[in-house]
């Protein structure tokens, strides 16, 4: 079937084999989930590290052919990568890894500008200035990025920013191969995972924290906000966007930007830590949130001060253009997502 937000639902005949990693973690399990229920006959190799996990999910995906291997096993990487119709990388940030199934990809003979052939997952957080002190307070002069109107600066901040240096090299590699690359970033992610692994994403752990020390945090005023989209969400707009890419037809061919025009955020909506907070205090009853200082926030997780005192607006431009739309717009029942402890 497919998604009901494709304009021009259309099969997509080319499709016979996409190559995945990261299948079983929260983001990868679930995309291997939403493109199965899109396309159950397609055929689905993964990257997966231990024999036991490949046969349970094998069990629960007869398509499903693992690759016993890490992401460290570049030559097994290219030769997967070379024998697939589409790549989808859900394995982090990992560049010599993405661009040894570039090199699979651009072992194909191919003419003309590059086709999409590859979709690599990363994030908002190398729009992060952390010369810029963490409040925990949205700036004055924050304002939401677009994925059009700021596509080519996104991909030129600093490359020492979290993902950017990653970012840019796949890039590179692909402009110089030939290959397609789409990149998708999603802000936070919201919801129980669809996968038949990891269900639970950091959000848990901010929950679970909470609940620990009695009372709910967040620094400064919490007004820093993120973007949000949900995590099945996610999953539809990553298979939304490789059927896009695969599409036969003149009509079709040039609507997807790749490389350096390849960069999509996916979002659903803005969230603030103190809009946060509050939730989880209510929910378990707790009174007022407490404002806590960033070195109290380091102390509670190394990464704290990021994800508790920083946020980035993004604009999914992109996506909308080719007509995608969210499907869960409610945080708070995704908080609560089958008796869900997340925040």
């Amino acid at each position: 079937m497919s998604l009901e937000s494709d304009p021009d639902p259309k099969p997509t005949p080319t499709l016979h084999c996409v190559f995945l990693t990261g299948v079983t973690g929260f983001v990868g399990g679930t995309i291997l989930s939403r493109l199965l229920n899109a396309h159950p006959n397609v055929h689905v190799k993964a990257l997966i590290r231990k024999e036991s996990v490949a046969q349970e999910l094998q069990s629960v995906y007869p398509n499903l052919t693992p690759i016993i291997g890490e992401l460290s096993s570049l030559s097994l990487l290219e030769s997967t990568a070379a024998e697939a119709d589409f790549v989808i990388h859900a394995g982090g940030d990992n560049v010599s890894a993405v661009c040894a199934m570039i090199d699979g990809l651009a072992s194909r003979t191919t003419t003309g500008p590059p086709m999409p052939r590859l979709i690599s997952l990363t994030g908002p957080r190398s729009l992060i200035d952390l010369t810029n002190p963490i409040t925990g307070n949205l700036r004055a002069d924050s304002r939401p990025w677009s994925d059009i109107t700021d596509a080519h600066t996104i991909l030129n901040v600093p490359e020492d920013r979290i993902h950017a240096g990653a970012d840019q090299a796949i890039i590179a590699h692909s402009t110089a191969k030939g290959v397609g690359t789409i990149l998708v970033s999603p802000g936070q992610l919201w919801g129980r995972g669809k996968g038949h692994l990891k269900k639970e994403s950091n959000s848990a752990f901010y929950y679970a924290t909470v609940k620990n020390r009695g009372r709910a945090f967040m620094i400064g005023e919490g007004t820093a906000t993120w973007s949000w989209t949900s995590i099945g969400d996610l999953g539809d707009a990553v298979v939304f966007l490789m059927e896009q890419a695969l599409k036969s037809g003149s009509e079709n061919h040039g609507q997807i930007g790749v490389n350096r025009d390849g960069y999509y955020f996916v979002r659903t909506g803005d969230l603030s830590m103190i809009e946060r907070a509050t939730a989880v205090s209510d929910r378990l009853g707790l009174g007022n949130v407490e404002s806590v200082s960033v070195d109290a926030a380091r102390e509670i997780h190394p990464f704290g001060p990021i994800m508790w005192g920083c946020g980035e607006r993004t604009r999914s431009d992109k996506l909308l253009e080719l007509g995608w739309r969210p499907k869960e717009t409610d945080w708070k029942a995704l908080m609560e997502e089958e008796g869900g402890e997340r925040a």
